[in-house]
């Protein structure tokens, strides 16, 4: 027995060790850079497709995609709730409307190209599915031939599989293609990018600055501070110390604070709106509060307890409590603004100012244990992982009396975009530390790449041996010219932050791949949140389109 019947068979036998094999080296290939381009965890993908294609045997039980595919879009779905809801406010009926229009002309452009090159309408509904990588909406068109008037034979029923599996590997290329080459072409500053979704959004940008000021302005005298802040349409700063005038000893100033000329305030918020409240207040002050801590003292503390996760910033009721206001929120490597309906999560790590005899109580009350916010509360996942897979499991009526279901990605993502909105359901605390949820996320991730890879790959291999470059060709055609739309479409015409429209498109794609290579060009979290705001429009629509194309 030679070496590569060897391995192979060792392989067949082994499937864990194939799993971890394909994951690793992926994630090799995926680190490597040409010209500042690399593929990132998506390579797990073609190196899944690659080991397939050695054998029919050389795939993973369905149970493994299908569990990484869960955990992806579930930790998502928590991690992007709030601004989920907050963006249907502002954008999101403006997005979905979009998603929906590029996909109506990608389906439009999929028939025409079937008759022009006169494929069967059941290899069209594949190429359709295959080009915008949707494995339900593929699962939909095979159950509708089921259906049909005296059952499909095995050979009717491989056709919409040969046009998927031709078109999907190029409908994750593709888009991670033009999504490079739109970072080089419009030369996109992430930095710049997030600012843009910080003002849609809510999400900040890490750059949170002091200033001390001189209370001259006479027109703020003798108002407290919260009407100063209203009155200023400023939302994100914070005032954590106050010097009253003729007085030697500093305060830590509530809202309901009067301010009185000659006072000192340190503002701790954005530059721009810190700037607009320095000129209605006065002048910047030469004295530094920040380097006075006899009676006042600052420490960073964890969120590690369970009863306050959840909870908003106003809720924990500090300052009647404790004397003390939060100036400063860092999640995972951003510092966000502070807002008083703000909901704080495990793993948060605040900035208090309080005096300094009671920050320790302070500590205590919110947690402050690492080790506390690494640990995973299996039970609340469990539980919202079940209600996803039951949601998904409904049959959903359409006209002419065929049905669908949301499936293993659409459920769950909507149940935890509530829950993550939710927070807490009393005792049941459904969000989770960053850490614990990028991990997890990750691990999906991978799982699901490397599974759906491994079970496409002699299939693709074998289609693309007996129904040629053509169809290949086809599919990348679909893929091309419908993310490109989307692309000018959104970023031409309604001026989307870049990182908020790449997760659009992914969703459009409903393609965790691209999603993940979105992530890795710009760490603060705006394409999840494009990918959660479009996701369920887009699966929907895809399924019924492909089921249209079926029909024609």
């Amino acid at each position: 027995m030679d070496f590569y019947t060897s391995t192979v068979n060792l392989l067949l036998e082994n499937k864990p060790l194939l799993l971890f094999l394909v994951i690793a080296i992926g994630y090799y290939i995926g680190r490597i850079k040409v010209a500042g381009f690399s593929f990132g965890v998506a390579a797990v993908l073609f190196v899944g497709l690659a080991f397939g294609a050695l054998h029919p045997d050389m795939a993973l039980p369905d149970i493994i995609y299908v569990i990484g595919l869960v955990l992806f879009v579930y930790t998502i779905g928590l991690r992007s709730g709030p601004a989920f809801f907050a963006s249907f406010k502002k954008s999101g009926l403006r997005d979905n409307l979009m998603i929906t229009g590029i996909l109506l002309f990608s389906a439009v452009l999929t028939g025409f190209l079937g008759k022009m090159f006169a494929i069967k309408n059941t290899i069209t509904a594949g190429l359709f599915c295959g080009a915008l990588t949707n494995t339900p909406a593929l699962a939909s068109v095979l159950e509708i031939l089921k259906q049909s008037p005296g059952g499909a034979s095995a050979a009717l029923l491989a056709e919409p599989v040969v046009g998927y599996s031709l078109a999907y590997p190029m409908g994750v290329i593709g888009v991670l293609l033009l999504f490079q080459l739109g970072i080089r072409f419009w030369h996109i500053d992430m930095k710049e990018e997030q600012k843009a979704t910080g003002q849609l959004t809510g999400i900040g940008t890490g750059e949170l600055h002091h200033s001390n000021v001189l209370v001259t302005g006479g027109g703020q005298a003798g108002k407290t501070w919260g009407e100063i802040v209203e009155s200023a349409g400023v939302a994100d700063v914070v005032a954590s110390r106050r010097l009253p005038y003729g007085t030697k000893e500093i305060e830590v100033p509530s809202e309901d604070t009067t301010v009185q000329m000659g006072d000192i305030l340190t503002l701790v918020g954005p530059a721009d709106e810190m700037e607009k409240l320095v000129k209605i207040l006065g002048q910047p002050s030469e004295r530094d509060l920040t380097l006075d801590r006899q009676n006042v003292g600052m420490r960073r503390i964890f969120v590690s307890n369970k009863r306050i996760v959840g909870k908003t910033i106003q809720e924990l009721g500090l300052y009647k409590n404790f004397h003390a206001v939060i100036t400063r929120l860092r999640r995972g490597d951003v510092d966000l603004p502070i807002s008083d309906d703000m909901r704080l999560e495990a793993g948060d790590r605040v900035r208090v100012i309080a005096p300094k005899e009671k920050i320790k109580e302070i500590g205590a009350f919110l947690g402050d244990s690492f080790q506390r916010i690494s640990e995973v509360d299996y039970i609340s996942i469990s539980i919202g992982i079940a209600l996803g897979l039951l949601l998904g499991m409904v049959p959903i009526p359409l006209p002419g009396g065929s049905v669908f279901k949301l499936g293993f990605a659409a459920g769950p993502l909507l149940v935890a975009l509530y829950l993550g909105r939710l927070g807490r359901s009393g005792k049941i605390v459904w969000v989770m530390s960053l850490n614990a949820n990028l991990t997890l996320r990750q691990l999906g991730a991978v799982f699901f790449l490397a599974g759906i890879g491994l079970k496409a790959g002699y299939s693709f291999y074998q289609t693309f041996q007996t129904a040629g470059f053509r169809m290949i060709l086809l599919g990348a055609i679909i893929t091309i010219l419908t993310v490109a739309i989307g692309l000018l479409v959104g970023k031409l015409v309604f001026k989307i932050p870049y990182n908020l429209l790449m997760g659009m498109l992914s969703a459009m794609q409903t393609q965790p791949a691209c999603l993940a290579f979105a992530n890795e060009k710009d760490e603060s979290g705006a394409a999840n949140i494009g990918y959660a705001t479009v996701f369920p429009t887009a699966m929907v629509v895809k399924i019924i389109l492909a089921q249209v194309l079926l029909g024609i």
